[in-house]
């Protein structure tokens, strides 16, 4: 006897065809769960892969990535995965840099979201046809595609997204009653209330750690870029072969941030003679600065007691429901010299669309998400990371052709300001200068 379907007896012909095509429907199925949110797998049971895989990455330890390889190779036994960590991203791109020089670099690497300009020639996208693009877009805010994804082309995913927030020390501000500031306006009224200097203007306590290079201000140029974002700078041109922050608004911008280190400014908080604001702030010598939530564990580090607490990024007063946020994190991607780029592919995807995954990593590291699901559902309240994974939401950042050497031109840019070297409107333009000629040596 043979199955009946609807009434009708089926021939056994009939039922093999009925078979196969049901079998192939599973498969396509099975092919694109993956990159829809809530899915516990991201991979393609039966698919053959084969190959042995280096990854390489920044901060994190193995241990953080070994259940995500174990699970990848509950579906994929053939592919090998190994892991190599680095402390440190000097050492970190010192090896990377050699590495490739010699045609030896991992299948896998990590890339910072501002540093993709300057790593594409270096990088394997995704091909096109693993994942479209639409469901992949959807899986993360809108960030990541401004910064991995540009003119629709995967050159890399993201694990966890950190962005700037304000950190305070609780203690100072209960004891000067004064409320966490929301916006900028807010913070110069606060930071006049929380900083204590001497008739000699000698700082005994800042209220803030902002207005200096990166010298003594760690993230100076991101609040710097933030402050230019926020007040509409226009930073590059169109065509991407210039720079174009020497405007009104970045003019504006490099006026408010330097303020704060001018000793004859009413909210003067800063100076250079000021220790590295989370080494001041781990002593108690200042009670406000901004960080990422990487800087967390920084600052318990150098004082295991202090009562701290994150509060969101300020916003200026005019533009609160369009808040911005500045983001630093990291991607994974595939070497351009890798001999199976699209086996690394498939475990990039896994690693950072599947949530059974990116629960793991998240647990061990103390991360915020960068899946928009999970933002949402799980992290947008949570006590210790809810400020840094709102912010994913709302961040946004700027194509730069190498990070490292643009932090550079404007920390120094601020540093000219700042010990009266050039007005404000002579740095502006050299940093623009400098910018717009770091382009022209390399095209996006």
């Amino acid at each position: 006897m043979f199955p009946i379907i609807n009434g009708m007896n089926i021939s056994k012909p009939q039922f093999i065809i009925f078979a196969v095509v049901a079998v192939i429907i599973l498969v396509i199925v099975l092919m694109t769960a993956c990159v829809i949110p809530g899915m516990q797998r991201c991979a393609t049971p039966g698919l053959q892969l084969e190959g042995a895989l280096t990854f390489w990455g920044i901060g994190d330890d193995r241990n953080a990535y070994d259940p995500i390889i174990l699970n990848f190779k509950k579906f994929y036994p053939k592919v090998e995965v190994t892991y190599r960590g680095f402390d440190t991203q000097a050492e970190y791109d010192r090896a990377l840099l050699e590495s490739m020089a010699q045609g030896k670099g991992p299948d896998i690497f990590m890339v910072l979201n501002s540093a993709v300009p300057n790593t594409t020639g270096k990088i394997s996208p995704m091909p096109a046809t693993l994942v479209p693009f639409t469901q992949l877009q959807s899986l993360f805010p809108k960030i990541v595609e401004q910064d991995f994804f540009p003119q629709r082309t995967i050159y890399g995913l993201p694990l966890s997204i950190d962005t700037l927030a304000l950190i305070y020390n609780r203690n100072f501000i209960d004891q000067a009653a004064v409320q966490i500031p929301r916006t900028w306006e807010d913070f110069q009224v606060v930071v006049k209330k929380l900083t204590i200097v001497d008739p000699s203007r000698k700082i005994i306590r800042a209220g803030a750690a902002i207005g200096g290079s990166q010298k003594n201000v760690s993230a100076a140029p991101d609040i710097l870029s933030l402050l230019m974002l926020q007040s509409g700078t226009k930073m590059i041109s169109d065509d991407f072969k210039s720079a174009t922050f020497a405007s009104p608004e970045g003019k504006d911008a490099l006026r408010f941030y330097t303020q704060f280190s001018n000793g004859t400014n009413a909210v003067y908080t800063w100076n250079e003679t000021m220790p590295n604001d989370l080494d001041a702030f781990g002593q108690e010598n200042v009670a406000m600065i901004f960080n990422y939530a990487s800087a967390l564990p920084e600052i318990q580090k150098r004082n295991a007691f202090i009562e701290y607490k994150v509060a969101p990024m300020l916003q200026p007063a005019s533009a609160e429901n369009r808040s911005i946020a500045y983001p630093r994190y990291w991607g994974y991607t595939v070497s351009r010299q890798s001999a199976v780029p699209d086996v690394a592919w498939q475990f990039v995807l896994f690693m950072t669309t599947d949530e059974t995954s990116v629960r793991s990593y998240l647990t061990k590291t103390k991360k915020s998400p960068a899946l928009d699901n999970l933002i949402r559902s799980e992290y947008i309240n949570d006590p210790e990371l809810g400020v840094f994974a709102r912010q994913a939401l709302i961040a946004r950042s700027w194509p730069q052709i190498n990070n490292t050497a643009i932090g550079n031109i404007f920390s120094n840019m601020i540093e000219l300001v700042t010990t009266n070297q050039n007005t404000i409107e002579s740095a502006l333009g050299k940093a623009q200068e400098e910018v717009t000629r770091l382009m022209g040596q390399r095209a996006f």
